[in-house]
Formats: structure tokens, sequence, C-alpha cells
């Protein structure tokens, strides 16, 4: 190596690289601040137009928290932006020097705000909820209590309606088989055939309207065709199973009377013939049935695939006449009746 490339290398190596690392589920993202990429590894950082704010060392957590900035093209913003956090996503921000990476801050993205060019995620350390502080439970008309939680004391299993997409289109969900009253759904939940929970700004006949962008349930979208590919399905193993259980104890039913026959009959050895022989017939009917049902289970999880189900729970307006709704009054924790005139400001006799 010549002595220009030497110290070339010397001062690459010396320049301060700052490395990204954010994790959705699986899936792992590398991007850097440098002018270029930079490969640790078979890990490979994407230079992208990406800068955050400082990072502070003190006791108040709340202000261990950092903004990291990308421009508004970014495909992984955006993402972030339009599936509005469905997943958590973790953060690492190390820094390269003289060939060592280490570790400058960690923690997960808690918000995603778009702001003119530009798409910001807000991000706090893991130990921020743990640390932060506030008022529960205040004095107002309202509930204090989480919809579903454990003051509301509301089992969320009985609640919730099973159904299918029929179709999306941005925050507008078509819903299939809902018999209930107009914004019924209103601040109440959608769960996705994955598991993941968006609320309801409002509901009216088979629609609702979520608070935000859920991308992932146009993928779960279920066709006219399948639904009812599904059910027939699911009808005709029902059917075999049915027919099976039918077989199974019709050939026990015949075992029985064979193994009740009386061998000091004079009919006995006839009688034992007639009764085998009916029990190879039972025998066979069962194994038709058996191949029957398990070709129809077959058939059943093929059909499943195409089928997604949601789960959609009512909301809450956590007044006392919505409590009741529910029959769950005694578990309100709101003060429906409280004056209205302030004694600070109005003069009470």
């Amino acid at each position: 190596m010549g002595l220009g490339k030497f110290f070339q290398s010397l001062t690459n190596s010396a320049v301060r690289r700052e490395l990204y690392e954010f994790t959705r589920g699986d899936a792992k993202f590398y991007y850097t601040s440098s002018d270029k990429s930079v490969q640790d590894g078979e890990i490979i950082y994407e230079a992208i137009t990406l800068t955050r704010s400082a990072i502070d060392s003190s006791s108040d957590l709340e202000k261990n928290s950092i903004d990291i900035t990308f421009a508004l093209n970014s495909k992984f913003a955006q993402d972030c932006l339009r599936s509005a956090l469905e997943e958590n996503i973790l953060v690492k921000v190390s820094k390269l020097q003289f060939g060592n990476i280490s570790t400058l801050w960690q923690g997960r993205v808690t918000a995603v705000k778009p702001d003119g060019v530009e798409i910001t995620l807000k991000c706090e350390t893991d130990y921020t909820s743990l640390g932060r502080a506030g008022a529960r439970y205040k004095y107002q008309r309202t509930c204090c209590h989480d919809l579903y939680g454990s003051g509301c004391k509301l089992d969320k299993s009985q609640w919730g309606i099973q159904t299918t997409v029929k179709s999306v289109d941005k925050l507008n969900v078509q819903l299939r088989d809902l018999a209930v009253d107009d914004n019924y759904f209103r601040l109440g939940m959608l769960q996705s055939s994955t598991g993941v929970n968006v609320a309801i700004e409002s509901s009216s006949g088979q629609s609702v309207t979520l608070i935000r962008r859920l991308d992932t349930l146009a993928d779960q979208v279920t066709t006219d065709e399948a639904l009812l590919g599904y059910n027939t399905a699911k009808q005709a193993l029902i059917n075999s199973q049915n027919v099976q259980a039918i077989a199974e104890t019709d050939l026990a039913q015949a075992i029985t009377d064979r193994d009740a026959l009386d061998p000091v009959s004079p009919t006995y050895e006839q009688d034992l013939l007639d009764a085998q022989a009916l029990i190879d017939q039972k025998q066979l009917a069962l194994d038709v049935a058996i191949q029957n049902t398990a070709d129809a289970q077959i058939a059943f999880d093929l059909a499943a695939k195409s089928v997604f189900f949601v789960i959609v729970y009512p909301g809450c307006m956590k007044s006392l006449n919505a409590c009741h709704r529910f029959n769950n009054t005694d578990n309100f924790l709101g003060f429906a009746y409280m004056p209205e005139d302030n004694p600070t400001t109005t003069r009470i006799v």
C-alpha cells in the first residue's frame, strides 16, 4: 500500500459514521447517515438522508428519547407511517470509528409524524414507559377505566363478533353479516387475522371507519366465492364427521351384540358367523367414513387458506348510559352527576 493510500485509509477509519438498525417483526433494516454505504460482515448499511436529535443521558427517562428524521421519499418511513406501528419497531443507533462499532442508544419507535418533506420517528428507551408517572384516575363525568381492562372487568372475548373483510378503501372497511346499530363499534376496535388491533372511529351498517390505516388488511380480504367455498367445505366436513361418528357407534354396537351371543344356543355357530359378517360390514363402512372425513378435512383446510376472519369489538363512550348497555354500571368509575356550576365563579346559596 502506498503512503497516500495508507493515510487515506487511516483518515477514513477515523471518520465517525452512525449506523441505524431497525427491527420490525422478523425483518431488519440497516441504514447509515454517512455519504456512502457501510459494510459490516454480511450486513450492508444503506446510505440515505437521515438525521437524529441529540442523545441525552439523565435521570429523567422522558428526556432520553430521540427523534430520527427521514426524507419523505423513504420507503421504510412511509411504511411506518401507513402501518402506524401495528408492530413494535426496535431501534439501535451505533457508531463506527477506527473499525470498531459501539452502541450509542437503543429503544423503540413510539410515534410516526409527517412534517413537510420529512417523516420523523419518535423513539423512546425501553424504560420510558416504566418510569413515566401519570394520573390514572380523575374527577370527571366519564369513566376512568380502559374498556375491557382490569378495572372495567368486561370479558373481551364475550363481546367480539367474528366476521370477514369484504373490501378495504384506506380507512373504510366493509365487513359482512353485522346486525347491529350504527356506531355500535364506535371507539371499539378491529382485530385483524394476524392479531393486530386498530381503533374504530365510527361504524354504519356493514362498514367501519378505522382511526388509522392498517395496510395489512388489504391482504386479508375474503371474496364471496372464497367464503362460499369455505362454508360449503365446512358443512361437508361436519357431515362427514357425523357419518363417521354414526359408523363408529354402529360398529361398537355390532361388536357388543356378537359378544353377547349365548355359546350354549343351538344356533350359536351360525349366529356368530352372521354377527361377524355384520361386524365386517360395519368396519368397512367405518373405513369409508374415515377416508371421507380425511378428504373433507383436506378440502376444508385448502378452502380456509383463502378466508381471513377478523373480530370487531363494540366501543364505549364511557358515559353511564354507555356502561349500562354493557350491564356493567357496577364498575363505572365516573361522576355522572357532578355539578356543572363552578363554586369559585358561581355563588351557590
